[in-house]
């Protein structure tokens, strides 16, 4: 499967926020998108689990460690992109993962250095308004605020 090959017209696509979970140290906010449904199917949102522990560096020490996830399928196939926060608070880390339908946890990094598409930017967008504005900005961060700040809806 390549990215960025197959003609597409930019239409809407629903984001809903998942729950947030815990791994290896790591709290991680979920965002799931989908070309054909409300939201992608408990299989690929596995899938995207693994993806983000195969990703995800070991937990800071002694410090809050914080990720987010945007899975989002298409015709084509199943995409995830895995960020978290550095330990200074201002860079985001990224990798993004794609996988066919034949085996939506067959993951493999994106070609290209393929980082994120329109949909996918506009929760990572919104993720980055609720750090800065939660914890980057702040002498003392409110991570609870950031985990309660949540994107969903029609983008």
């Amino acid at each position: 499967m390549t990215v960025g090959e197959r003609p597409l017209v930019y239409a809407p696509r629903t984001t809903v926020a998942l729950p947030r979970h815990r791994l290896r140290g790591w709290t991680v906010k979920g965002y799931g998108i989908s070309a054909t449904r409300e939201r992608p199917p408990e299989e690929v949102l596995e899938a995207a689990r693994v993806a983000a522990g195969r990703t995800l560096p070991p937990a800071y020490d002694a410090e809050p460690s914080y990720a987010f996830t945007v899975v989002h399928e298409d015709a084509d196939g199943c995409y995830v992109v895995v960020a978290w926060w550095s330990r200074n608070k201002v860079i985001l880390h990224s990798r993004t993962w794609l996988s066919g339908w034949d085996d939506p946890a067959a993951w493999r990094p994106a070609p290209a250095h393929a980082t994120a598409c329109v949909w996918e930017l506009a929760a990572i967008a919104a993720e980055r308004d609720a750090w800065v504005r939660h914890v980057a900005s702040q002498h003392t961060p409110d991570f609870a605020a950031y985990l309660s700040a949540t994107h969903s809806g029609v983008f």
